[in-house]
């Protein structure tokens, strides 16, 4: 039957869209996270310059290990949303293999 064959060019149609958009949505974070990457070391550079310096008392290093750790937590987050949307972009990528896959299999009439 032509019908379902008509249906798995449409799904791999529905899959190949779902699949630019994973593709700009990956870009434009990984974009966001390297240019927020880049801010968060430019101030850690600026703290331990600040903690080097010759008047360094106890409450300077009390503020640096917080501020360190916010940003140390802030890498983290910004690690695993890019982590996520990779994967995510990863099964996509799979899935329209595997549709790809399919409709090449497809006898032609």
């Amino acid at each position: 039957g032509g019908g379902s064959q008509a249906k798995e060019v449409l799904d791999l149609h529905k899959t190949v869209d779902n699949l630019f958009e994973e593709e700009e949505s990956l870009l434009n974070l990984h974009m966001n996270v390297i240019q927020e990457n880049a801010e968060l070391l430019t101030e850690e550079g600026r703290l331990l310059q600040n903690i080097q310096g010759d008047e360094v008392g106890d409450y300077d290093i009390d503020a640096y290990a917080g501020r360190l750790q916010e940003i140390l937590d802030r890498k983290a987050e910004l690690i695993t949303m890019l982590q996520e949307q990779l994967s995510s972009f990863r099964h996509q990528l799979q899935e329209e293999e595997n549709a790809s896959q399919r409709i090449g299999q497809m006898p032609s009439y």
